[in-house]
């Protein structure tokens, strides 16, 4: 038997989304197994159909619903992502011929369901082509927006009853732009300008990110693929998170929870927040994640360390120094974790509150007198942040809120105990606030 063909970045982009949508992967670990194999223009193009699919699906539906007969829920597996993979292409592709999109759509959606459903995608897509694309639309409501932009309505409608609606509009479209990797220079091994220049010479364009002064945004290239990668000259980290422990105190000890891969653990030492760091997780594998960084980087005094954060295996009292970056609902990652938009809900926000409360209790407790704890969310969220603060105040009368002390622009994302920077095109947004234990 002749060996099977290999797919195609146009199909392995339907397999992922399928995985995504229906199975609830995550879009970058499932993008990462499905470019095994690819070229990297292929590799670019199935990143780039993902994440395009699953950051404009609402409106990609919205059109495709005009044309089909049948509603897009009641499809066959695979034909509405077909469908959503071949309109994007046209919608918003160049360099992808339409006709190249649509007969690769027709020939998946035969080989998937037969005859009829490759008439179905055929009539469908040529029915669109001869059509102009929906209108962007000038809708100021949250339903408007919510489709424009491919977002839940009720997190639109929060947002603008919170931010107003030129911030909201700006948060949309951060979560829909593009995003690249950032780099923390690691200055055990060299500094950011010799850095960005070695990346450079292999390929890798990069520019100095405001947020902390070890970040390089990534603008073209894979910095991955770079002999420094492995060398330890860098790591993987958001520059918003790289910036957090800035907002801490210097120390002696930072207890890190749910720490792994490290990051922020590494940040610490690294911007000399701490002499070290005990980082604890109660992911096995991602506390491997976190051994390997810390060879690779050779910063050993970030100390690995297995446990739950409601039951951490360490002296309550006994550190001057905790961060606690809490699981939440991420509405401040959507332009890296698109697939988060079709997952969050009121309910699911509601219940990681109640984690983050148990959580944050449990880290105060391990603060020294004197001590200063930092929480921190990657969502935008009141109920997972000033919510969640405010209820552990009252429970730990000996906890109050310290104020924050940082200069230059990150002074700008400061109120008092809050920091706060909303997502833009160069960084996912973060909410903190600064806590200390005043007595015994």
């Amino acid at each position: 038997m002749a060996p099977r063909p290999p797919l195609s970045a146009r199909v392995r982009a339907v397999e992922v989304l399928r995985e995504v949508l229906e199975r609830g992967g995550r879009a970058t670990a499932e993008l990462a197994q499905a470019s095994r194999g690819l070229s990297r223009e292929d590799g670019d193009l199935l990143r780039e159909i993902v994440l395009g699919v699953l950051r404009q699906r609402a409106r990609l539906d919205a059109e495709l619903s005009t044309a089909s007969r049948v509603a897009l829920t009641r499809l066959t597996p695979d034909l509405r992502e077909i469908l959503e993979v071949a309109l994007y292409q046209v919608r918003h592709l160049d360099r992808v011929p339409a006709y190249a999109a649509v007969d690769e759509a027709v020939a998946h959606a035969k080989a998937r369901g037969g005859v009829g459903a490759a008439g179905l995608v055929n009539a469908v897509l040529r029915n669109l082509l001869r059509r102009s694309p929906l209108p962007s639309g000038e809708g100021t409501g949250a339903t408007a927006l919510a489709l424009l932009y491919s977002h839940p309505e009720f997190l639109v409608r929060r947002w603008l009853d919170r931010f107003g609606e030129e911030t909201t509009r700006r948060i949309l479209e951060a979560d829909n732009a593009h995003s690249g990797l950032d780099l923390m220079t690691n200055t055990r091994r060299t500094d950011r300008a010799r850095l960005a220049a070695a990346l450079e010479a292999d390929g890798v364009s990069t520019e100095p990110s405001w947020l902390s002064p070890l970040a390089l945004t990534v603008l073209a290239g894979n910095p991955l693929r770079s002999p420094l990668f492995a060398a330890g000259h860098f790591t993987v980290q958001d520059a918003a998170s790289q910036a957090l422990p800035l907002l801490l105190p210097p120390g002696e000890t930072l207890v890190d929870l749910a720490a792994a891969p490290g990051g922020k653990s590494f940040s610490a030492v690294l911007h000399g927040r701490a002499r070290r760091a005990v980082a604890l997780d109660r992911s096995v594998a991602r506390l491997n994640l976190l051994r390997e960084n810390r060879v690779r980087l050779g910063i050993f005094e970030v100390l690995p360390a297995a446990g739950d954060v409601l039951a951490a295996p360490l002296a309550p009292r006994g550190f001057e120094r905790v961060l606690f970056d809490a699981p939440c609902s991420g509405t401040g990652t959507l332009r890296k974790n698109p697939e988060i938009r079709y997952r969050v809900t009121p309910e699911s926000i509601a219940r990681l509150a109640r984690a983050q409360e148990e959580g944050l209790v449990a880290a105060a407790d391990l603060l020294a007198p004197g001590g200063f704890l930092l929480y921190s969310t990657c969502s935008l969220e009141e109920e997972e942040n000033e919510a969640v603060v405010e209820r552990v105040l009252a429970r730990r009368p000996e906890i109050e809120p310290a104020a924050i002390a940082v200069s230059g622009e990150l002074a700008a994302c400061v109120s008092g105990n809050r920091f706060q920077i909303l997502p833009a095109s160069a960084n996912d947004g973060f909410t903190a606030h600064l806590l200390r234990r005043v007595t015994g």
